[in-house]
């Protein structure tokens, strides 16, 4: 008897800890999301108005939808992107020479910054003035230089899906390489034997065995960007205009700039539902069970 309930006890700090983290913080967030609290007006909840701020995010604010679809074109670009640059790099690196390992070294340097302080580099970096981009581009494309990236609406969204692909895809390189690894390598042994030639091999053999690895890569890239918040903060702004405005930084903005902390609480909460069902799928994947 003892021993059936020890797993439990073992656990019960751990789960303590989450409940406290997580759970209460999501129920809180639960809470004011059904009531109308903006702290210019009083430091507590008022009144209770139920699903009327998720009525008027999803059927009354075009802003909350306009920034829905700048969430997306965002990660689209920047989830496809980063896979085949990461499993490009895991083709080319795979090994343990000194050259694929030291490549390996230099190339995860980017992941190992903070997502802040890589925004912050970046707008450095890329200011038409000072920056070093623009002094590359000075030297080999001329034409190019002295564009303000940062005020263009689509060069901001480009550069943005750009520094996160960079940020991220060391990570998903590193995963890839692992998964290569694991491959057996009679079978592509017999391919080439067979006269398969290198595109042939990855497509017909190669691909379908990652399959499930890239299929979780994919859903925790899509987590991953559906909650980028940082490099938004650091780089644009949300700007120019509302052109790199994403959720997370509308949530932030309504929270932190105009204190609205019950419509804030919504657009939290319809954005953790689509992450939430993600997670869902990717837990199913990470056991063996996909739906």
């Amino acid at each position: 008897m003892k021993d059936r309930y020890l797993k439990y006890a073992l656990l019960a700090p751990a789960l303590v800890v989450c409940a406290a983290t997580l759970l209460y913080p999501l129920c809180q967030s639960l809470f004011y999301s059904l009531h109308d609290w903006n702290l210019g007006r009083s430091p507590t909840p008022q009144g209770y108005v139920g699903l009327l701020n998720y009525v008027d995010l999803i059927l009354h604010d075009p802003e909350f939808l306009g920034s829905a679809w700048v969430t997306l074109v965002f990660t689209v670009p920047s989830v496809v992107l980063t896979m085949v640059i990461a499993l490009g790099l895991a083709m080319l690196l795979a090994g343990d020479g000194r050259l694929q390992v030291n490549a390996r070294t230099l190339l995860v340097i980017p992941f190992a910054m903070s997502p802040a302080l890589v925004g912050i580099s970046w707008r450095f970096m890329l200011n038409p003035e000072f920056g070093v981009v623009d002094a590359l581009l000075k030297t080999l494309v001329p034409g190019w230089s002295g564009a303000p990236v940062l005020a263009d609406p689509v060069l901001a969204m480009a550069a943005l899906i750009a520094v996160d692909v960079w940020h991220w895809a060391p990570y998903f390189m590193l995963t890839f390489i692992g998964a290569l690894a694991a491959l057996p390598q009679d079978t592509l042994d017999a391919a080439q034997v067979d006269g398969a030639g290198r595109g042939r091999i990855f497509f017909e053999i190669v691909l379908p065995q990652l399959k499930p690895v890239l299929t979780i890569a994919i859903l925790l890239k899509t987590i991953f960007s559906l909650k980028m918040l940082d490099q938004v903060v650091t780089m644009t702004a949300g700007g120019p205009g509302t052109a790199t405005d994403t959720l997370p930084h509308m949530v932030y903005s309504t929270a932190f700039r105009f204190y609205d902390i019950g419509y804030a609480s919504a657009m939290a909460w319809l954005l953790a539902v689509v992450m939430m069902a993600l997670a869902l799928i990717y837990s199913r994947f990470a056991m063996g069970r996909p739906s």
